[in-house]
């Protein structure tokens, strides 16, 4: 079955090349039998699944004819009628704001996914429910830009992101069902809404999440690879790159925009489609549940140390804590093995590295600095990657307190090399 060229009525948000549209009018004539709505026959839909396979036609037809069927198969195209039947905790837990369009004529976002809690649903709704509530998300996205793309008189078919991952957390990853699912999203984005993504900047990025994302990078495309930027927690450096390619009147101020709010975050804009009304808590991590936390008390005048043994080379130690009512100092250091020599400026007398009132003088090395923090202000959080195998020493230090206690909650992860031995620390040993 072949179809007469449609040419839509609306501008593309990008030209296309002489190659392009002749592509174009050979992959119509190839799919015409299988496109149903009048958006399935426009260029701006058909050029992602060329594009998508390097303008090859064959190929693209195969990918679309794949994808179309299991559109059917799983009922997507009526997935966003009779309601939301996305659970409101998940909802809470994974705030999702659309800022508007783009100069360029892209839809923008701003995704702080560090702070979504995939590991909390996956565990209590199973991958299922998780995969389909997934999917609807892409679907009311799309919608969304449609129905703009339509009010603005232009085709808005992809998308630019701001994704923070301020407050990621290995613990996401410490379970195979979590890796697993994040593998089986990837596929599905990319064999079923290609070329959706123009760009995307990843803030805030951990070493530790570069290196999940180094071992992402075999199921990433290297098409898309090449639309991510990954930024460190040095927010001068980040914001400077919002204000170039994202429209600030629209972005909130945490992100580098110039939108009030409330607070820094916007809370209870219309921007936001989902999420909780009150930002802060969840950005600041103070909705982490206890449960999570390991809990001591941490006397006036007194430390608690928490030691982790390192037996190997590239583990990541991650933590978070918080404290009730008032702050506490924190410092992290590493009494190396036998094996390594430590340079005298880093060195310190092991008496202030444990808290021992032992005299021998072993080597130890600062790896966080002494320093007093409001952890019954926000969730402190951190992670470092050992180069060094020893005895890691965390100490929550209360002495500058003449009268008053702290309730001290925490969480110690170490995450093995190997990608399949995550493991939490466990008790206060």
């Amino acid at each position: 079955m072949t179809t007469s060229r449609r040419t839509s009525t609306l501008p593309p948000s990008d030209a296309y090349s002489d190659l392009e549209i002749q592509k174009l009018s050979e992959f119509r004539e190839k799919v015409g039998d299988i496109l149903l709505t009048e958006d399935q026959k426009d260029d701006s839909f058909l050029i992602r699944w060329l594009r998508a396979r390097n303008l090859d036609v064959t190929k693209a037809e195969e990918m679309l004819r794949s994808s179309l069927q299991w559109r059917q198969e799983n009922d997507i195209d009526t997935i966003l009628e009779g309601g939301d039947d996305v659970p409101e905790d998940l909802r809470e837990r994974a705030p999702i704001a659309y800022c508007g369009i783009s100069g360029e004529g892209y839809a923008v976002f701003v995704i702080p996914f560090g702070r979504h809690d995939l590991r909390y649903g996956l565990e209590k709704y199973g991958s299922e429910v998780m995969e389909r509530c997934d999917t609807r998300n892409m679907e009311m996205l799309l919608k969304l830009m449609r129905d703009e793309g339509a009010r603005r008189g232009r085709r808005v078919t992809q998308m630019i992101e701001i994704a923070d991952s301020e407050g990621f957390s290995y613990r996401q990853m410490s379970s195979r069902l979590c890796r697993e699912f994040i593998i089986k999203m990837q596929h599905q984005m990319g064999n079923h809404y290609p070329e959706v993504l123009r760009y995307v900047m990843i803030v805030n990025a951990p070493k530790i999440f570069v290196t999940l994302f180094s071992m992402l990078k075999v199921v990433i495309p290297k098409s898309t690879l090449e639309k991510v930027e990954i930024f460190g927690p040095d927010p001068e450096k980040w914001k400077a790159v919002v204000r170039q390619k994202f429209p600030v009147e629209n972005i909130p101020v945490h992100w580098g925009g110039t939108l009030e709010g409330v607070d820094e975050y916007c809370s209870g804009h219309e921007m936001w489609l989902q999420g909780p009304k009150d930002m802060r808590p969840l950005m600041r991590g103070i909705t982490d549940g206890d449960a999570d936390f390991h809990t001591t008390t941490v006397n006036a005048r007194d430390k608690f140390i928490k030691t982790v043994e390192v037996t190997e080379k590239s583990t990541v130690l991650e933590w978070k804590f918080k404290t009730n009512n008032h702050d506490i100092a924190f410092q992290v250091n590493l009494v190396a093995n036998n094996n390594y020599s430590a340079t005298t400026s880093n060195k310190i007398n092991n008496n202030c590295a444990t808290g021992s009132n032992s005299k021998d003088d072993l080597v130890a090395i600062i790896i966080v600095p002494h320093s007093r923090v409001d952890a019954h202000k926000a969730v402190q959080e951190g992670s470092h990657c050992c180069e060094v195998t020893g005895t890691y020493s965390f100490i929550f230090d209360n002495s500058f307190s003449l009268m008053k206690c702290k309730t001290l909650l925490y969480q110690v992860i170490a995450v093995d090399p190997e990608p399949e031995k995550f493991e939490d620390c466990g008790d206060p040993l």
